[in-house]
């Protein structure tokens, strides 16, 4: 996988687990950070930089892990945009292993 894309995955893997006391590492967060990866892939219409709900556990200190997490998945997403082949794209459908195929076709493709 391109190295760039490969590097910002791994900061938000870092993420989950420093904020894994937030629940960032369960299956909801992740589930949501690969349907972010998806919708890069599709480059379907998305509004670029809003916050992203993670549902994490609601507790002192859970606005930082969240503003912390969406603003290293942006990072991912543009970075998908800017490097990804088509080999990167296979690789990437293949991390995104929670979701349906489906979820990568773009709405052009419907």
């Amino acid at each position: 996988m391109n190295k760039q894309i490969e590097t910002e995955i791994k900061k938000f893997e870092e993420l989950q687990k420093k904020f894994t006391h937030f629940g960032a590492d369960d299956s909801e967060p992740d589930g949501i950070f690969q349907m972010m990866v998806a919708l890069a892939i599709t480059k379907d219409p998305i509004e670029h930089g809003e916050a992203i709900d993670w549902d994490l556990y609601d507790q002192s200190g859970f606005e930082q892990a969240a503003t912390e997490l969406t603003a290293q998945t942006w990072k991912v997403y543009d970075s998908i945009l800017k490097w990804a082949t088509p080999a990167d794209i296979e690789e990437l459908k293949k991390y995104c292993w929670r979701l349906d195929p489906t979820e990568f076709m773009s709405w052009d493709d419907l």
